[in-house]
């Protein structure tokens, strides 16, 4: 029942999140900011990333078991 709460919850916050700029720690290592373009239970997929050293990419793919934080960024 726990984990049912947790994931409702990411559910919706992330349905208000979507095609806002958001910031992800990925690890512990990595630092990216994009446009968060969709979701699921599994995965996001941000657009337009920049990670922290400057570089830039068209898209990105994270598993949701892989990241550390997400923020909201705008």
């Amino acid at each position: 029942m726990v984990e049912e709460v947790k994931t409702f919850l990411l559910d919706e916050t992330l349905k208000g999140w979507v095609g806002k700029k958001v910031a992800v720690s990925v690890n512990s290592d990595h630092i990216f900011t994009g446009i968060l373009k969709e979701f699921d239970e599994e995965i996001l997929v941000l657009e337009d990333v920049i990670d922290i050293a400057g570089n830039k990419g068209k898209a990105l793919i994270v598993k949701i078991d892989d990241m550390n934080w997400l923020m909201l960024l705008e």
